[in-house]
């Protein structure tokens, strides 16, 4: 490491990190010396961590001469918001209660699927003891379960309320769905829908009312999942074609 280091503060080596492409955040731990022991960089997807990590070196050592080994950079990756494409509406792909009359219980089933992909899908489940004044219950249940599946929203859907009244002649279901924003505020999404027929589906069309229009505002970034060795050692693979 060249001796000009005692020169060069944190904030700079921070400073001049950030200034590279596709890094969002940057934070450097140096020990009791002042010497640099850890460099760790978040990015977007555009560039791979071996090219980050050659920036990051070519940066220092042309700055100010400082050499850092690539073994102490690690770069992590996520999907830039900025640039993400908004969820697209949910449909009911299927849905089902399954009765035991034995043991009186009922297993409900709901896949939900977006509406410009046929190939992805997200599957609830809920099982409880069943009577008939309980279907509609146990039906929204799944419904968030499914959407509890999905990895672009945030904190758990909780099912707050379900409740059935009569409009214009017709049974409707409402619900209210509670979810916690990443400011750590409680926030209530309210939907409702009408039975048809014999009244099956009303409680999922119902969960989807009240997601659905909310599902642009409500996704976060999906981490990009790499494997230990990517993330961790990328500099070192990236030092191996020096």
């Amino acid at each position: 490491m060249s001796g000009e280091f005692d020169h060069v503060s944190v904030d700079e080596i921070e400073a001049l990190i950030k200034r590279l492409p596709t890094v969002l955040r940057c934070h450097v731990a140096v020990n009791e010396w002042g010497a640099v022991e850890e460099i760790h960089v978040l990015t977007t997807l555009d560039r791979s961590p071996k090219q980050i990590v050659r920036d990051v070196e070519s940066a220092l050592l042309a700055q100010w001469n400082l050499r850092v080994d690539h073994k102490k950079i690690s770069v992590a990756q996520i999907i830039d918001d900025s640039h993400m494409q908004p969820l697209p509406r949910l449909t009911v792909a299927e849905f089902r209660m399954d009765l035991d009359t034995i043991h009186q219980t009922g297993h409900s089933y709901v896949r939900l699927q977006p509406s410009n992909d046929e190939l992805t899908s997200y599957e609830g489940h809920w099982q409880g003891r069943y009577v008939p004044s309980q279907y509609h219950y146990m039906m929204a249940w799944a419904t968030v379960e499914a959407l509890n599946q999905i990895p672009e929203l945030p904190e758990p859907f909780v099912l707050s309320e379900l409740k059935t009244f009569t409009l214009a002649g017709r049974t409707v279901v409402a619900v209210a769905l509670s979810y916690v924003t990443s400011k750590r505020r409680e926030e209530i999404l309210v939907g409702a829908a009408p039975e048809r027929g014999d009244g099956q589906g009303a409680a999922v069309r119902a969960v989807l009312d009240a997601i659905n229009r909310r599902l642009a505002q409500i996704q976060r970034p999906r981490p990009v999942h790499l494997a230990t060795g990517d993330i961790l050692s990328a500099g070192e693979t990236a030092g191996d074609e020096h």
